[in-house]
């Protein structure tokens, strides 16, 4: 098929504690794409070039992403809903919605919620070599 079409409300919002070693429950809608590292479900079949996934998840106040490097890979992060904090390198920013944040390989970052509802964001993620394509550590 040449096309691929999924509803957000379709799909399971699995949650997962601790992710990279952060805070709390966050909760991911695994959309397009697989993401091994994560105990939820996903389409490994979806993408034919190098990129890995398209997650929404939300983070419910008080919670977080731990830091975590980024290594032959990129990501970004595009706030939705809530007031996020973004700390790439040890730089530290104040993301709300329509903000966005790309974590280059050879960065670091961690992403909490700072305020009192939901923070939801979509985040996707692209590899450099695709032999890292769907594979959970990716150095």
């Amino acid at each position: 098929m040449s096309y691929v079409v999924r509803h957000k409300n379709e799909i399971v919002n699995y949650p997962v504690e601790g992710c990279h070693g952060g805070e709390g429950y966050i909760y991911v809608r695994q959309m397009l794409g697989y993401e091994p590292a994560l105990p939820v479900p996903g389409f490994p079949e979806d993408f034919e070039t190098l990129v890995n996934f398209v997650h929404v998840t939300t983070l419910p106040e008080g919670t977080s992403i731990g830091l975590h490097p980024h290594n032959e890979n990129e990501e970004f992060y595009l706030v939705i809903a809530g007031t996020g904090e973004m700390t790439v390198d040890g730089d530290k920013h104040i993301m709300k919605p329509g903000s966005i944040c790309l974590t280059k390989s050879g960065s670091k970052h961690t992403f909490k919620n700072i305020g009192s509802e939901d923070l939801q964001i979509v985040v996707v993620e692209a590899v450099m070599n695709a032999s890292l394509k769907n594979v959970a550590d990716k150095g």
